[in-house]
């Protein structure tokens, strides 16, 4: 199994068969509901578990990239 550590150290199970096949550079834990506006974007629970992919410049975007189970 492949693992990656979340920002308290605690170790996630990462799925081989993610649709996104782009490695994790960070994880993040949901603590307010988000539902997706737009195609491009994603919708969570309090709870999950967002991977990171790409965190641009905050001078760039105020937006992640990120993979939430098969998104």
């Amino acid at each position: 199994s492949l693992f990656q550590i979340d920002n308290k150290g605690n170790h996630l199970l990462v799925h081989e068969e993610s649709s996104i096949n782009v490695p994790a550079i960070a994880a993040a834990h949901v603590i307010k509901r988000y539902i997706a506006q737009a195609a491009d974007e994603l919708s969570f629970e309090v709870g999950d578990i967002v991977s990171v992919i790409d965190m641009p410049p905050k001078e760039l975007t105020t937006w992640w990239r990120g993979k939430h189970g098969f998104q």
